[in-house]
């Protein structure tokens, strides 16, 4: 799961140090999704550097976002009372499509660039990587977080050793390498701005994945059934 980000580059780094053949995904959901190409820059920069390792995907998932998120967003708003049910159930639409591409090309394994260091977003918390990984085992995937214990400092020195272009910085963000969300930008503005916590607490981030991922569940057989 490939945003370009620091993260995600880094963890595609490891990636290729284990496996042959590294597939990375870049998903977008239709609404306010922007620049999603500069994933795309960044995978050419990766394979510029090693060779015949990588291959990158763009993937829609409006279909299942509309549905799972969009069209049920003034029912959940009164249910959960917080915006982390945008951004938490855009990643598990992107978790559903994985899980597709995964089946459909023969592939056990599936990794995100998630980070400890950036647990204030919802779908990087502990509970959610746990939570997730759950999902993933009901097809039989194995999914893990390479990069979650790594510090940025470390990420940051290991995409310089490799000449890799890191963007703006901006304290210890870098921005112009991936795509943008502006649901989500705003969502987090009082964090990057004020450094203001998030109020996501874990019995209703567990209570909201498990139901999205029944949903999921659903347009997986769905979408495997209908080719």
């Amino acid at each position: 799961m490939f945003s370009g980000g620091l993260d995600s580059t880094t963890a595609a780094l490891h990636l290729a140090r284990d496996y042959d053949k590294v597939h990375l995904l870049t998903y977008y959901n239709g609404y306010g999704h922007l620049y999603i190409k500069n994933s795309a820059n960044r995978a050419k920069e990766l394979a510029d550097r090693i060779n015949g390792k990588f291959t990158h995907s763009i993937i829609s998932i409006e279909d299942i976002f509309k549905e799972m998120v969009v069209d049920k967003l003034p029912e959940d708003s009164k249910k959960y009372n917080s915006g982390f049910i945008w951004c938490l159930g855009c990643k598990i639409c992107m978790h559903a499509r994985s899980i597709i591409y995964n089946l459909k090309n023969n592939i056990g394994v599936m990794a995100d660039g998630s980070s400890a260091d950036s647990d204030e977003m919802v779908e990087q918390m502990a509970l959610s990587i746990s939570l997730i990984g759950k999902f993933y085992e009901k097809y039989d995937e194995n999914y893990f977080v390479p990069v979650y214990k790594q510090s940025r400092k470390e990420k940051i020195k290991e995409l310089k050793a490799l000449g890799l272009h890191l963007g703006l910085q901006i304290g210890d963000r870098f921005l112009g390498v991936q795509p943008k969300c502006i649901p989500g930008e705003l969502y987090y503005l009082p964090y990057l701005l004020f450094n203001k916590a998030m109020d996501h607490k874990e019995s209703l981030v567990s209570k909201f994945i498990e139901e999205k991922i029944e949903f999921a569940q659903r347009y997986i057989k769905r979408h495997l059934k209908n080719g």
